[in-house]
């Protein structure tokens, strides 16, 4: 039995409050977990290598307990969730001698905010002004990624901070993205650790937690769908109406079931869309898997069958071929991420290109990220993707 799943199965989604309360629960030291200062060492050790600040690596090391020692030499350690301050409360804030750890805490890419760790990191200093402070921005990716979501990097990336201080993009899942921690390596080198002796044993009850976590943000803090292939009718509980697509370009709100979202409906032919009757229910779905906003289905399902292009806010990770006809023709007004960005995607074969998948967006977070009148010219003339894919196919 996977607990975190059972909790995220209900009607609805499972909360940002709830994993930022397990994970202030792994880090305190004296909670019943038993894993002592090994998690919050290990989450430290990560930052300072990722940050390069050698003051924190120092911390790491005296984050250890103690048998003996003069009270004084004793590390002051502190951690509370929804910190106040001015016009924010921060998920987790970690206070360790002079440094103060704020935690931004992300499970849904969709709770981006654009300014919120400005505004929190100004709160921080107007509130703490001797502290050194370090903003942590713990965001969702898909497993292995090798570029963040694009909105998330511009957030990222638009935070601006003392010399002393620091700031680092930590993910939840492993990713294969340069010098950005993860939450789930952190967890497996902890076991890896325990399972070797280097730290001390641990309950089987601690243990299966964090495997059970491992699991459960490796599968997008979703719990157990009703829309798997493993469920006998593949309904959702709350939909409401199976509807053809032209019923559903009625539909001014709602939400969609899609198999595989917007990635499962530019696999459907044509002919498929026409005929298949979708998922539909008034709820908010917005956290859920597999499910698509009216507005936005309708938009994608005009451009597939009618060649219309409307704003589309695309996101995700998306193959090579389908980022390819996306940007042929929506061109500047999308970006594609790719790791090195035009360079690397210059120097690809065709076979590299045919086999990835990367993230598009709406907006350009970095050098990494190319327009796709760009993408579309670099691929065409590779000559590649240009003759066995279509819209819809």
């Amino acid at each position: 039995m996977n607990i975190f799943k059972v909790l995220a199965s209900g009607k609805k989604s499972f909360q940002e409050e709830t994993a930022s309360a397990i994970l202030a629960w792994f880090m305190n030291p004296t909670m019943e977990h038993g894993l002592g200062y090994s998690f919050i060492s290990k989450f430290i050790d990560e930052l300072s290598i990722s940050s390069d600040n050698s003051e924190l690596s120092d911390l790491a090391t005296k984050l250890t307990p103690r048998l003996r020692g003069e009270y004084e030499s004793q590390l002051k350690l502190w951690c509370n969730l929804e910190y106040s301050v001015d016009n924010a409360f921060i998920d987790i804030i970690i206070g360790i001698d002079d440094w103060i750890i704020a935690i931004e805490n992300k499970i849904y890419a969709k709770s981006v905010s654009k300014g919120q760790l400005s505004r929190e990191y100004e709160g921080i200093k107007k509130k703490n002004s001797a502290a050194k402070i370090g903003m942590v921005y713990l965001v969702p990716v898909e497993e292995d990624s090798e570029i963040p979501d694009g909105k998330t990097e511009k957030e990222f990336e638009e935070l601006s901070i003392r010399e002393s201080d620091f700031k680092v993009l930590v993910t939840w899942q492993k990713n294969k993205i340069d010098n950005v921690p993860s939450i789930s390596e952190i967890i497996c080198r902890i076991l890896d650790d325990e399972s070797k002796g280097i730290i001390d044993p641990v309950s089987e009850y601690t243990r299966h937690t964090l495997k059970a976590l491992i699991s459960f943000i490796s599968n997008n803090f979703y719990g157990y769908d009703y829309e798997r292939d493993s469920h006998s009718s593949g309904v959702n509980p709350l939909t409401e109406e199976r509807l053809s697509v032209d019923k559903l370009m009625l539909k001014d709100t709602g939400y969609i079931g899609v198999k595989g979202a917007i990635r499962g409906l530019l696999k459907m032919d044509n002919a498929s869309i026409k005929t298949h009757k979708f998922q539909y229910t008034s709820q908010d779905m917005s956290q859920k898997p597999f499910w698509l906003e009216a507005d936005t289905f309708k938009k994608i399902i005009s451009w597939i069958l009618h060649n219309e292009v409307k704003s589309i806010d695309w996101k995700g990770r998306l193959p090579s071929k389908n980022l390819y006809m996306i940007a042929k023709d929506f061109g500047s007004k999308v970006f594609i991420g790719i790791r090195g960005g035009e360079n690397a995607l210059r120097n690809m074969n065709a076979d590299e290109i045919k086999n990835c998948n990367w993230n598009i967006s709406t907006e350009k977070a970095s050098a990494q990220w190319i327009d796709g009148e760009l993408f579309y010219n670099i691929i065409h003339e590779k000559n590649i993707l240009t003759s066995d894919n279509e819209k819809g196919g």
